[in-house]
């Protein structure tokens, strides 16, 4: 079952917002958090977003357009090959593919 978890942005993803305030015409960055949080408590880096969530509905649209061998898809960022093996055991045993 899919759900959204509320999380704090990644250090990267703070200074990429930051340089977009003021990046087409003249702007500021407010932060509402302190520079302690942003130092302990933020990650360096996002995890990416297929690495988060549940493959099945992304192995069930591909299997709607013919690519049988998902493990074989150039992924531009791979699932674990045990997340694509999981999702089409499911979707198997729910007679989807």
């Amino acid at each position: 079952m899919e759900s959204y978890e509320v999380q704090w942005i990644s250090k990267a993803s703070a200074a990429q917002r930051a340089g977009r305030a003021g990046r087409t015409r003249p702007g500021h960055c407010y932060r509402l958090y302190s520079s302690a949080v942003f130092s302990n408590i933020f990650p360096d880096l996002s995890c990416t977003e297929i690495s988060k969530v549940p493959v099945e509905g992304v192995v069930l649209l591909m299997k709607s357009l013919n690519i049988d061998k998902v493990a074989n898809f150039p992924f531009p960022t791979p699932p674990e090959a045990t997340a694509l093996v999981e999702a089409e055991c499911c979707l198997k045993a729910l007679e989807s593919s």
